[in-house]
Order: C-alpha cells, then sequence, then structure tokens
C-alpha cells in the first residue's frame, strides 16, 4: 500500500489534485499559546465526543404533556408490602368512586408469613425531595432485586412478576402481602384494615395485637416498566400504638412510552402526600389507606436513538467542524495581534518605536541595515571594506554579509 502511495505522489498530474497541501516543517512555527489552545480543543473534543458516544448508546428521550384521551375502564395495581400483622388479621378491599367494595381475595394478592425487617427501606418524609420530582422518577431505574424480578418478556409485559419470600415463616409474627389486580380506571382507595375495624366480621382483632408498621416494597400503576421509579418504592413507617391511621394520597400520571422501534407502552406514574395520625378506640378505623385518583394529563416520553452511519457522521461533523472553527480562530487572533502591533509600533519605524516609549539618541540616521553613527561607523565600514575587498578576491563571497551583520551589531551597540 505504501509503495503504491509512494509512485502516485510521483505523478505530477495527480498531485494537482491533492487536497490536503503540506507544509514543510521550516516553514511551521510552535508557541505556547497555539500549546494552550490545543490542550483546551482536545479536552472540548474529549467532552463532545462522550456526548455523542453516550446518546449513541443510550439513546435521547423526549418528553410531552397533552390532554389524557384514553377510553380506558380498568388499571392495573401491583403492591408488595410487609406488615408488622400476622396474616389472619390483615384484610385488604378497595372502594371506588362508582360505589364498588372490593374484596381482595388470595387469587389477587398472596400473603405469605414472614418476619417484619426494615432492610434498606426509609421514612417517606426521610427522602429527599430530589428524588420525589418528575425528573427522579423518569430517570431512575428500581433497583429492588430482593422483592422483584423482571417478567421473561421484559418491560412490554403485563405482568408482574415478584420475587418468592426471602424468609417464609408459617403463622409469622409479620404478613407479606404482595400481588396485581385490576380496578376501575376511575377515583379509589385501597386499604388495608383488621379483622372487626372496619368491616362487618365474624372475628374481632385483640387491640394488644394491633400494629400496623409496614414496609411498602412496590407500589405501582400498570404493566412493568423499569425506567420509572414510584416514590413509594422501599418506603417504611412504624408505630408503637395500636389505633393508627396511615393514610397516602396518590396522584396517579397516564404515561405513554414510545421506544424507537415505535412500540408503545400505557402505564402510570404517579406523585404522593402521606399523613399519619393517632385515633381513639371507636373514633376512627385504624389500618393502611391508598387513595388514589387520576390526572386528566398525560405525559408521553418518546425515545430516539441513532444508527452506527448516524452516529460516525454526526461524529465526524462536531469534531471536525469544532478543529477547523478553532483553527480559524487562533490565525484570526494570530494575525489581529500581529496587527495591533505593528500599529503600536507605527510600521515598525525605530524612530518612531523609540520616540513611543521616550527614547531618542541625536545624530543618528537610518541606513540599510539598521541604526548607525555618522563618524564611527564610517571609519569602521572603510576599514571593512578595504579587508573585505582583499578576501572577496580570494574568494570569500560571504564578507559582504559578514560586515553588514558587523556594522548591524556595533551600531545597535552604540
Amino acid at each position: 500500500m505504501a509503495d503504491l502511495l509512494d509512485s502516485l505522489d510521483k505523478l505530477p498530474k495527480i498531485r494537482q489534485f491533492d487536497a490536503f497541501p503540506k507544509t514543510q516543517s521550516i516553514y511551521t512555527q510552535r508557541s505556547s499559546k497555539g500549546g494552550l489552545l490545543t490542550i483546551i480543543s482536545a479536552v472540548t473534543l474529549l467532552a463532545l465526543l462522550w456526548t455523542e458516544l453516550s446518546s449513541y448508546l443510550y439513546g435521547e428521550r423526549r418528553y410531552s404533556f397533552a390532554v389524557d384521551n384514553q377510553l380506558q375502564s380498568s388499571m392495573q395495581i401491583n403492591m408488595d408490602m410487609t406488615v408488622a400483622m400476622k396474616c389472619h388479621y390483615l384484610t385488604v378491599d378497595v372502594r371506588d368512586a362508582v360505589g364498588d367494595r372490593l374484596h381482595v381475595s388470595d387469587l389477587e394478592f398472596t400473603k405469605d408469613g414472614t418476619t417484619f425487617e426494615i432492610g434498606h427501606a426509609d421514612r417517606l418524609d426521610a427522602m429527599p425531595r430530589e428524588e420525589l420530582s418528575v425528573q427522579k422518577t423518569i430517570n431512575q431505574a428500581r433497583k429492588k432485586p430482593l422483592y422483584r424480578k423482571k417478567p421473561k418478556n421484559k418491560k412490554f409485559s403485563r405482568q408482574v412478576a415478584f420475587q418468592k419470600t426471602a424468609h417464609v415463616v408459617p403463622d409469622g409474627p409479620a404478613c407479606r402481602i404482595y400481588g396485581s389486580m385490576e380496578v376501575k380506571r376511575v377515583t379509589g382507595n385501597l386499604h388495608i384494615t383488621t379483622l372487626g375495624h372496619g368491616y362487618l366480621s365474624m372475628e374481632h382483632t385483640d387491640h394488644k395485637l394491633m400494629n400496623l408498621s409496614h414496609v411498602i416494597h412496590e407500589f405501582s400503576f400498570g404493566p412493568y416498566f423499569p425506567e420509572i421509579s414510584q416514590p413509594l418504592d422501599s418506603s417504611v413507617e412504624t408505630t408503637d400504638k395500636h389505633f393508627t391511621v396511615f393514610q397516602y394520597f396518590v396522584s396517579a400520571v397516564p404515561t405513554l412510552f414510545v421506544d424507537a422501534r415505535g412500540r408503545k407502552l400505557h402505564t402510570h406514574q404517579y406523585s404522593v402526600t402521606d399523613y399519619t395520625r393517632q385515633i381513639e378506640h371507636g373514633k376512627g378505623v385504624p389500618g393502611i389507606f391508598i387513595k388514589y385518583d387520576i390526572e386528566p394529563l398525560q405525559m408521553t416520553i418518546h425515545e430516539r436513538s441513532t444508527t452506527l452511519i448516524q452516529f460516525l457522521v454526526r461524529l465526524a461533523g462536531v469534531l471536525g467542524g469544532v478543529w477547523v472553527c478553532v483553527g480559524y480562530a487562533f490565525r484570526i487572533t494570530n494575525r489581529l495581534t500581529t496587527f495591533a502591533g505593528s500599529v503600536a509600533t507605527d510600521g515598525d519605524s525605530p524612530e518612531s518605536y523609540a520616540a513611543s516609549y521616550g527614547y531618542s539618541r541625536p545624530n543618528l540616521e537610518k541606513s540599510n541595515s539598521w541604526i548607525k553613527p555618522n563618524d564611527a561607523v564610517d571609519k569602521l565600514k572603510d576599514k571593512w571594506a578595504g579587508f573585505g575587498g582583499g578576501m572577496g578576491r580570494s574568494g570569500h563571497r560571504k564578507i559582504d554579509s559578514v560586515q553588514q551583520r558587523i556594522l548591524s551589531e556595533e551600531g545597535r551597540a552604540y
């Protein structure tokens, strides 16, 4: 390959079409300004390269809002919670704005006896507010390997799979309630209460056994979507009172996710406000109440990705454009600096340059080489002329240039 290029380089006609002319090294000049600008340019190019590479690997997302025009009649609720009471005394019910009451059976939600462990959960009011923002809700993924696993058909599944209970204790002191169910897509209230408190029951729970401290491992609406982090996930509420009411006011936002292939997924994200209060016996119903409402606005998330060819074209355009622009900027700045210096010295005139700085010498006149004194340099010139003539006849042709250099240095020293 190198031999072929060398042979082509010898052809004069092909050489005329060279769009990349080379400059000999003797005509190039390096400077500290150029080195500093090169370092800055390299750092900028690396930052742009990382940005383009991240966009190619992870894609870009655009968000938009519009009025929700879905005509769905139902939606899916997913819950995974551990309550510090035995499963026998707990009941799960749902009431909606239509007036229907649904008792959640073991077919929708599974109850496993276990021990009450807080683990990595935090109180909802102790979480930083940034984690509850829309940006965090969108960008953070769920990280619950102990309680949740992905379904086989990945994120575009309407099934939510849950991990098996880590420590199953039959008739244990705590109860893990988990599962998914379909409810009407209207305002509703999902609540967990004890037998004999809130609804008519043949059994009444002993007040000394009532402790509704709980850990919410998972609470979400709609199918599995790993890129949405729900605020109630990994939250905990504890109490040492028997009659405690835990209330969560949830505002669900319909969300449409469209991936790079055009596939659509309808799900929900939400914001939440919690409230805890103590009540007296006979003046309220102790329990865990999750009141949810559907917002009329829909968020649409469009995922965009680029192909390898598009990535290479964009990368070449961005990096090449920055490099060329920096080169032109350096040349323009360098020429402006040179022009400003030339104006300051009045066209490189020695007399004007010296006068501008307050220096002047009498009896100085300009010669072809530099500034020389009238008498002393004339004598020195005659002396070197006689010497130079003899040397010139001997074949030393560079005496004149050496003489001029010495005269220049003598005049400058004078």
